[in-house]
C-alpha cells in the first residue's frame, strides 16, 4: 500500500511540474517503472525555434553547432534518436548527411540544449561552384555571379573547417553560398588555394623573369622575381616558355601549402646577342637604349629582339625609335635635326640591306635599313659593320613615305612579348620609407610599373596608380610580403599606392603562409595595413589544435562576431583577419 501511494505522489508531482513548462509541441511520454523510477521522454518537446546555418557537425559527440544570423551568435545542441532530421524534400536523414553552411529551420529545448527537429530550409537559395564573386567591397555588399547581396560580419564563412573572414578568401577559391532573399547566411570554400613558386628564377645564368608560366591554362602569368603565386588546389601540367626556356612537368597543389617547381632541370636555349655601334651627329649627342645611356662609337651587346632607342642633343630635335636587333654586328648612323630646321638634306646615307626589311614606322632593323626624315634632313642607317666602309649613297626615293609613317609615332615603344614584367621594388632604407610599385602583369591580379610601353610608343600611366601616396604593410614584422604574387619586401615595407582589389600573401620561415584579399581605395592618402600574426607550423610530434568538422570543440581565434543570441551563453569567438 505504501509503495502504491509513493508512486501516486511521484506521478502527481511529475504531472504538476510538466504543466508549468512551455509546451509549444508537447508530446511528452512519462513512464513509471516497477523500480519506482520515473522516465520522461523529450520526443516532440521544444521551447525555442530558429532559422540558422549549420556551422559544425560532430557525429562522435552527437552535437551540431549552429550560427544565428540575426546576431551572429553560435550555439551547440545535442541530438539523439528522438531528434527528427529531414532533408529539403521532407525525407528523414541522418545528421552525418548534413552539410556545413546549410540553412535550416530548427526547434529545440533551450534549457537542456537538446535538438527536437531540423529541416533543411525550403526558402533558402544555394549557389554551388561559385568562381565569380567579390566579397570585399567595403559597403557590406557582395557580388555573387553578377548579383549583389548583403553580407555582414555575422555571415558564417568557413574554409577548411575553420571560421574565417571575407578577406581570407582569394579570387582563385571556389565557393558554395547560401542565403535567404538578398541576405547571405553562409559561405563555404569548397576548393581552396595553395601556392606555387620557383626554386630559382635563373637557369644557366639566364633569367626567367618575363617568361610565361602556365598551369593547365587555369593560371597563366609572367614570371617576376621571387614570385609566389596562388593557384586552386589540384593536379596540374605546368609549363614555362619564353626567354629561351622550355620546361614542362606535373605538380600537385595542396590547400594552404607551397609547391616549389624545380627549374634546375629546365632547358634553356643559348641566348642570341648582337653588337650594335652608334655613330651620331652631332658628336655631343646622348644615346639611351632601354632607358640606359650608352657610349657612342663603341659596340654594345643586346639580345635579339626589340629595344627602345632614344637620341637627344641640345639644340636638336630628339628621336625615339624601336631598335630591332637581329644580326651579330651592326652599325647605326643617326643624324639629328637642328631645331631651327635649316640643316636640310635630300639624301640619306644607307648601308647594304633591304629598305623593306622594316615595315613598322620608326623601327630600326639591323638586318636591313631604316630611314626617316621629318623635314628631309635626318638620316638613320643600319647594317653589318663589316660593310659600313662600302656603304653607298642613294637617292632617298622612299624617304617621304618613311617620314610620313614615322611622324605618326614619335615615342619609341617596347614589344610587349619582349618586355619583362617588373615586380614592385621595396625601399629597405627605412620601415616607413616608400618603395616603387611596378606595372600590371598579364593575369588579373598583379602589379608592376608603367615603364614598359606599347608598340605605339605612348607611355600611359595606370589610372589606378595614386602617385605620391604609399601603402604600408607594417605587421607581422619580418614576414616576406607579396602583392598579387609579386615580391615587395620584408615587412614593414611601403610601396606606391595602386587602387583596386589585390591579393596579399605573407610568408615567413617556420610559419604557415597566409593570404588576404584587400581593397585599396582611390583616395589621395597614405594607408597602412596591419595583419594578424602568422601561425607557427605544427611540429610532427605536436597535436594540431586547429579543429576539424568532427572535433565538437569551439573554433579558436577565428572570426565569429556577435554577442547575445538564441542558445547557450558561450562567449563569442574572437575576430581576426586582414582588415587595415
Amino acid at each position: 500500500m505504501k509503495k502504491k501511494m509513493r508512486n501516486f505522489f511521484i506521478l502527481l508531482f511529475a504531472l504538476a511540474f510538466a504543466s508549468m513548462q512551455p509546451m509549444y509541441a508537447y508530446a511528452e511520454v512519462t513512464d513509471v517503472m516497477d523500480d519506482g523510477k520515473v522516465r520522461v521522454s523529450l520526443l516532440g518537446k521544444y521551447d525555442s525555434a530558429d532559422t540558422a546555418s549549420v556551422k559544425q557537425i560532430n557525429t562522435l559527440s552527437h552535437t551540431i553547432q549552429f550560427r544565428n544570423h540575426d546576431v551572429g551568435k553560435n550555439y551547440t545542441l545535442s541530438y539523439d534518436n528522438t531528434s527528427m532530421i529531414y532533408d529539403i524534400h521532407g525525407k528523414p536523414m541522418s545528421a552525418s548527411m548534413l552539410e556545413v553552411g546549410q540553412v535550416v529551420d530548427i526547434t529545440f529545448l533551450k534549457g537542456v540544449k537538446h535538438l527536437n527537429s531540423l529541416v533543411v530550409s525550403t526558402e533558402a537559395w544555394v549557389e554551388n561552384d561559385v568562381n565569380d564573386f567579390d566579397l570585399v567591397r567595403g559597403d557590406e555588399t557582395a557580388k555573387i555571379n553578377g548579383t549583389v547581396f548583403h553580407i555582414t560580419p555575422r555571415t558564417l564563412i568557413i574554409s577548411d573547417g575553420q571560421a574565417v573572414n571575407a578577406e581570407d578568401i582569394l579570387a582563385t577559391d571556389t565557393l558554395r553560398v547560401s542565403g535567404l532573399d538578398k541576405e547571405i547566411y553562409s559561405i563555404v570554400v569548397t576548393r581552396g588555394h595553395g601556392y606555387v613558386s620557383l626554386s630559382s628564377d635563373t637557369v644557366d645564368d639566364r633569367s626567367l623573369v618575363g617568361a610565361w608560366i602556365e598551369l593547365d591554362k587555369e593560371v597563366i602569368r609572367k614570371i617576376t622575381p621571387r614570385m609566389l603565386i596562388s593557384a586552386p588546389e589540384g593536379n596540374y601540367n605546368v609549363s614555362i616558355s619564353g626567354n629561351g626556356a622550355k620546361f614542362s612537368s606535373e605538380i600537385v597543389v595542396n590547400r594552404n601549402e607551397e609547391t616549389v617547381i624545380d627549374t634546375s632541370v629546365a632547358e634553356v636555349e643559348k641566348i642570341k646577342e648582337g653588337n650594335v655601334t652608334f655613330i651620331v651627329t652631332p658628336n655631343d649627342a646622348r644615346v639611351f637604349v632601354d632607358g640606359q645611356e650608352v657610349l657612342k662609337e663603341v659596340p654594345h651587346s643586346y639580345t635579339y629582339g626589340k629595344h627602345k632607342l632614344h637620341v637627344m642633343a641640345e639644340g636638336y630635335e630628339p628621336q625615339d625609335h624601336i631598335l630591332k636587333v637581329a644580326e651579330r654586328d651592326a652599325t647605326l648612323f643617326i643624324d639629328l635635326t637642328p631645331k631651327d630646321g635649316t640643316n636640310s638634306s635630300e639624301e640619306g646615307e644607307v648601308t647594304d640591306g633591304d629598305a623593306e626589311a622594316s615595315d613598322a614606322a620608326n623601327t630600326i632593323d639591323t638586318t636591313g635599313m631604316w630611314t626617316s626624315s621629318d623635314n628631309g634632313s635626318s638620316t638613320v642607317s643600319s647594317g653589318n659593320a663589316a660593310n659600313t666602309a662600302s656603304s653607298k649613297t642613294t637617292k632617298n626615293n622612299s624617304k617621304s613615305k618613311a617620314s610620313s609613317d614615322a611622324s605618326s609615332s614619335k615615342t619609341a615603344g617596347v614589344d610587349p612579348d619582349a618586355a619583362a614584367t617588373k615586380a614592385p621594388e621595396a625601399d629597405t632604407s627605412s620601415s616607413s620609407s616608400s618603395g616603387s610599385s611596378g606595372g600590371k602583369s598579364s593575369d588579373a591580379s598583379s602589379t608592376g610599373d608603367n615603364s614598359d610601353s606599347s608598340d605605339t610608343g605612348e607611355d600611359e600611366e595606370d589610372e589606378n596608380t595614386i602617385s605620391g601616396y604609399k601603402v604600408t604593410f607594417d605587421a607581422p614584422i619580418g614576414a616576406e610580403a607579396y602583392l598579387d604574387g609579386n615580391y615587395v619586401g620584408i615587412m614593414p615595407v611601403s610601396f606606391t599606392k595602386i587602387a583596386g582589389q589585390h591579393m596579399v600573401t605573407l610568408q615567413k620561415e617556420g610559419y604557415e603562409t597566409k593570404s588576404y584579399t584587400i581593397q585599396i581605395d582611390k583616395e589621395k592618402t597614405n594607408v597602412t595595413y596591419t595583419f594578424p600574426a602568422l601561425t607557427p607550423v605544427s611540429k610532427p610530434d605536436e597535436p594540431d589544435n586547429g579543429g576539424s568538422g568532427d572535433s565538437g570543440e569551439e573554433d579558436s581565434g577565428n572570426s565569429d562576431s556577435g554577442s547575445e543570441g538564441t542558445g547557450d551563453d558561450a562567449k563569442p569567438e574572437e575576430v581576426s583577419g586582414g582588415q587595415p
